[in-house]
């Protein structure tokens, strides 16, 4: 049996065109850490597809119509990422007597663990806060009322038990956020979260590391909430 005829038996059952298809429950996360899976988020409408499906199942007519692009080419992007493990079929229903799939991602968020080789030595996070920027500017540019855009950029200076308690914080508040029930009533929100050690140019004066007993390094924990 070829990988074709394999994939054709796993399938979902067609469902009538009267009975809706629901979100699955996902993983919460998933590491990804292939270059096959870098180059396919790598791809900007690849990103954007991962982000329309991240919440509700979709076929490749619905989200082509969203990003006014063909369906063939979307078909082509997400058989892509259903290849690198990033999107699944999680539906199919029969439309006039063709066989419309529907894909979501496999987890919810993606973990990056790329080698420096894979990402040129690019930090993945500075391609999660890019991406931020961007809807964050598409959102400004919709202008619609519902847009709620709540942001703030401050400083302060903390000891090393103070960076610890709110570093902690700040994940429990990610941690929460991933994993908030997915619903099919209100709208989609994203959040973007960085916490980290200002520049050189802001550290006055001469700064002396404070010690204590449960340490005071930076975890770094890279999550994507889009992609």
């Amino acid at each position: 049996m070829d990988n074709d005829e394999s994939t054709e038996r796993s399938a979902p059952e067609p469902l009538p065109e009267d009975v809706p298809v629901s979100m699955p429950e996902l993983p919460l996360s998933l590491d990804v850490d292939t270059p096959q899976q870098m180059k396919a988020l790598a791809d900007p409408v690849r990103h954007r597809i991962l982000g329309i499906i991240q919440s509700r199942p979709a076929t490749a007519k619905q989200i082509a119509d969203r990003l006014k692009m063909p369906p063939g080419t979307i078909g082509h992007h997400l058989q892509v990422l259903e290849s690198a493990g990033l999107a699944k079929v999680v539906a199919r229903r029969l439309v006039r007597g063709i066989v419309a799939k529907y894909y979501t991602r496999t987890a919810r968020i993606f973990t990056y663990n790329f080698p420096d080789v894979v990402t040129g030595k690019v930090p993945a996070l500075v391609r999660f806060l890019t991406d931020a920027r961007d809807e964050l500017v598409e959102t400004l540019v919709d202008g619609s009322p519902e847009a709620l855009v709540k942001t703030a950029f401050p400083h302060t200076r903390l000891t090393a038990e103070r960076h610890a308690f709110f570093e902690r914080r700040v994940m429990e508040l990610v941690d929460e956020f991933i994993a908030e029930p997915q619903s099919d009533e209100g709208m989609v929100f994203s959040l973007s979260v960085a916490f980290f050690r200002s520049p050189s140019y802001l550290q006055d004066g001469p700064v002396t590391e404070p010690t204590h007993s449960d340490g005071g390094g930076v975890n770094e924990s890279s999550k994507e909430d889009d992609a």
